[in-house]
């Protein structure tokens, strides 16, 4: 019989509130980001000339968010979290401010460079979602987790209403109006990085440890294991597959959206709606993600993640360019289908890791989960302008096989521990 985790009421208030604080800076620091997918592509698009290069900016901030998770993972795992996730939203912060200097001197290069800033924000945004996992027993670690990630809706509704009065400030300020976007990531990130450092006390690390079960407490003081042999868990090689190939597919498929609607002549209305429907698909459901995490398993939601992945690009690939409703409806599949993948890979890893491995193996996930996203995005580009879209979701589809075939035929040797089935079953046994 599995005996319920037994969590002080004090360790339990500090729970809610930080899990609060990190979901109003998640929903502060997506505002700023969510626009990158629509702005980034067109922007370069217009620098450059030439639609090869219309991937380049999403994945220049995908290499930066890949290559901040490490430092601010080892950061957070010296003085905790909090300084680590103030970090990442400040360099963004200065992002934002080169991106925009950037499209005022019609500097390609410029722009980039704050493009690779702007990508720490969303490092500190994605590590956030272990914060919470930090401070939530196993049976609550899905949900918290979808919890944070789905914060990032609120700030996919609220980015783009926003760049009306944007656009009127930055005229106000003499600035051309393409600063608008990037004076909302000013904005943004700043506020998420105020959030963080005013209010995230005490540090999570710092209660994590009330949080745990009784096994995994006695656990705590275990030497850190090799890479290699981490490496070669199981549940972490899953997880890991997991993050990264949902990555790579849904970046390399949506991050030319923009470009290909435009091409296919779409207004800026369906761009639009094309770009809120795959943010709302890869967000809207997180809080009810994480739960059926808990409550089915985190190795069957990767299974369904893939399997809707896989359905999304298909059909986007096989439709008209001139039916842009179908293409958007298809992106709001690929976004559902990667963020089944993300929330169940995330709480995998967490499971599979030694209290003492969390911040640095977590910031390795990041890391290469990051990379294939900037991967993703430029070969994403280039198969666009070579071979077309229908060439680039192909692809796609075969990509996900791999994982896909990894979780069925591991599935007996991967059978669910008692962390991955709901929590209602260590509440009926207290």
């Amino acid at each position: 019989m599995t005996s319920a985790t037994i969590v002080p009421d004090g360790a339990t208030a500090a729970r809610s509130r930080l899990i609060m604080t990190l979901l109003a800076a998640q929903v502060c620091g997506s505002t700023g980001h969510t626009l990158t997918l629509a702005v980034g592509s067109i922007v370069a698009a217009d620098l450059t000339g030439d639609n090869t290069w219309s991937g380049v900016p999403v994945a220049v901030g995908a290499l930066g968010g890949a290559l901040a998770s490490v430092p601010l993972s080892r950061l957070m795992g010296r003085s905790g979290r909090r300084p680590g996730l103030a970090l990442g939203y400040l360099m963004a912060v200065l992002g934002s401010v080169l991106s925009m200097l950037g499209v005022i001197d019609r500097s390609f290069s410029l722009f980039l460079v704050g493009m690779f800033l702007f990508g720490f924000g969303q490092a500190s945004s994605l590590l956030g979602r272990f914060a919470a996992a930090d401070v939530s027993t196993a049976d609550q670690r899905g949900r918290a987790i979808g919890l944070i990630v789905g914060g990032a809706t609120a700030g996919s509704i609220i980015g783009p209403n926003l760049m009306a009065p944007a656009t009127t400030l930055a005229v106000w300020l003499g600035l051309p109006a393409a600063g608008g976007p990037f004076l909302i990531g000013i904005g943004g990130f700043g506020l998420a990085a105020l959030l963080i450092e005013l209010l995230l006390r005490p540090d999570p690390l710092k209660i994590a440890h009330h949080f745990h079960h009784g096994e995994a407490t006695a656990r705590i003081g275990r030497a850190v294991r090799p890479l290699g042999s981490i490496m070669r868990i199981p549940r972490v090689r899953i997880a890991f597959g997991a993050l990264m190939t949902s990555q790579l597919v849904m970046i390399g498929t949506t991050s030319t959206a923009a470009v290909y609607l435009l091409d296919h002549g779409h207004d800026v209305q369906m761009i639009g709606l094309a770009v809120s429907l795959h943010l709302g698909g890869m967000y809207v459901a997180s809080p009810f993600t994480g739960w059926l995490v808990d409550r089915v398993g985190r190795l069957a939601m990767i299974l369904i993640g893939g399997l809707l992945l896989m359905a999304a690009v298909i059909v986007a690939g096989l439709a008209p360019g001139s039916n842009g409703l179908l293409v958007a409806l298809m992106f709001c599949l690929n976004g559902i289908g990667w963020n089944f993948a993300f929330v169940s890979g995330s709480a995998l890893l967490t499971d599979a890791l030694e209290p003492a491995e969390r911040t640095s193996m977590q910031g390795f996930a990041d890391l290469m989960t990051g990379l294939m996203g900037a991967l993703g995005s430029t070969l994403g580009g280039l198969t666009l302008q070579s071979w077309g879209f229908g060439a680039l979701n192909a692809a796609g589809a075969v990509l996900i096989l791999g994982p896909l075939a990894a979780v069925w035929l591991g599935r007996a040797a991967l059978a669910p521990q008692p962390s991955e089935r709901s929590g209602a079953a260590a509440s009926s046994s207290a």
